[in-house]
């Protein structure tokens, strides 16, 4: 679901500059991809907890 809404503000913010008869959307659309990468790398980056998981000792078997 996460990438068809991405997908479609994108698409939305590229088909935006085509209004005003240029192509300018795409380098508006390429920014707000850039943002959205680094919002999720910084979110990554503090949820994503440091280390290695600890073992509980035997083989994990369902």
């Amino acid at each position: 679901m996460g990438g068809s809404v991405g997908v479609a503000v994108v698409s939305t913010v590229a088909a935006s500059g085509f209004e005003h008869g240029s192509a300018a959307g795409f380098a508006d659309a390429f920014t707000v991809c850039a943002v959205a990468a680094a919002a999720g790398a910084i979110v990554s980056l503090v949820l994503v907890p440091r280390g290695t998981p600890q073992s509980t000792g035997g083989p994990h078997v369902h």
